[in-house]
């Protein structure tokens, strides 16, 4: 099922099909920030983002189009989909082509919603887009079941960062494979990578509280093409033990990455600490930093 259609430029969203839905499209403006922050020249563009609450499932899916100027451009339909569904991304690759077939400018598209009858030009546009390809979707399922996984880390697969939260605060976090992230190569020094691995744990929350707080939902996952390799694939996994989230950073194959991030889960949510409300006393937490040590050990082994 569709629940919804929008357009945003950089920080700005020229338009929404659906106001109950607005505040979860504005948290892909808070993920672009993440990932400019994380790769400022502009090599990461997002791919799709899953939401999970008590209650509903629901999945954007985006076109991210990245200008000569360095704006961010996104074409994003929100719903119930196989993301992996190639009708999923013809509906997607619709939406644009309708839109863009009358404000093929950066500078037409900004100036549009000026326009009185913008919305309702869009508006037409999406209820076509829903009416063929609703009756496609609605059946499929969101979320590929992960089954046993039976595969190795390799080169290609590759833990980038993992880090524990609540309400927003960071608590711990860990930083690997510093030369993957273009800003730390040449100044990889500790108290670089550690001020590095701060700011992106506390964005990671941000992103994480502000889908709670203002969109009711519970962010799952944030999907990232590496612009350097269009076969490089990047996944942000966010995991919820009681008022703490678990957030994993990795490149590779999704269903070793995210079988890995579940048996991490599943290990750390058995930790009483966890189990308690967060007092603002790191001290307590300093052992956790176990499970962040042996990580890759475990999995490479």
């Amino acid at each position: 099922m569709i629940t919804g259609f929008s357009i945003i430029l950089d920080d700005k969203i020229l338009y929404c099909s659906n106001e109950e839905k607005d505040t979860l499209f504005e948290t892909i403006i808070f993920i672009e920030k993440l990932i400019h922050s994380i790769n400022p020249n502009n090599i990461w563009s997002i791919n799709s983002i899953y939401f999970q609450n008590e209650n509903e499932k629901e999945r954007i899916v985006l076109k991210h189009i990245i200008t000569e100027k360095g704006e961010n451009l996104f074409y994003a339909i929100c719903g119930k989909f196989n993301v992996h569904s190639e009708e999923t991304y013809n509906m997607l690759q619709d939406f644009y082509n309708k839109v863009e077939s009358t404000y093929s400018s950066i500078d037409s598209l900004r100036k549009a919603p000026e326009n009185p009858m913008f919305g309702d030009m869009i508006d037409l546009a999406t209820d076509f887009i829903k009416s063929k390809y609703d009756s496609i979707v609605k059946n499929e399922e969101l979320k590929i079941q992960i089954g046993n996984i039976d595969l190795s880390f390799d080169e290609d697969n590759k833990i980038l960062y993992c880090g524990i939260s609540s309400q927003g605060l960071p608590i711990i976090s860990r930083l690997y494979h510093v030369n993957f992230f273009n800003n730390l190569k040449s100044h990889a020094n500790e108290e670089n990578i550690e001020i590095f691995s701060s700011k992106l744990s506390a964005k990671l929350a941000t992103i994480a509280m502000n889908s709670l707080i203002r969109a009711n939902t519970n962010i799952k996952e944030i999907h990232i093409t590496d612009l350097r390799d269009q076969t490089r694939k990047i996944v942000i996994l966010f995991g919820y033990i009681k008022n703490f989230s678990l957030d994993f950073v990795a490149s590779g194959d999704f269903e070793l990455v995210h079988g890995a991030f579940k048996k991490l889960l599943d290990k750390i949510s058995n930790e009483k600490i966890l189990q308690k409300e967060f007092s603002g006393d790191l001290r307590p937490y300093k052992k956790l930093n176990k499970y962040l040590d042996n990580l890759v050990k475990e999995i490479e082994n």
